[in-house]
């Protein structure tokens, strides 16, 4: 089981975040939320193994330097 809380730091990156995972892992659970006046984003993702490890790594290899928890 893989679950994240990831900040992305502007709206596009909050926009190609939240549509790739949802086009690449549909089974994972996401929730998202977003506040363009005070530029605040938040992508809140878990998923059940076997896609746990995919998802890591896309997120590594596509989205690496967005900060985590």
């Amino acid at each position: 089981m893989a679950s994240f809380t990831l900040r992305p730091t502007d709206r596009r990156e909050f926009d190609s975040l939240l549509g790739g995972i949802v086009q690449q892992f549909p089974d994972a659970r996401v929730e998202a939320a977003h506040n363009d006046t005070w530029q605040s984003y938040r992508v809140d993702v878990s998923c059940a193994d076997p896609a746990a490890g995919p998802l890591i790594a896309w997120l590594l290899d596509t989205h690496g330097d967005c900060p985590r928890t």
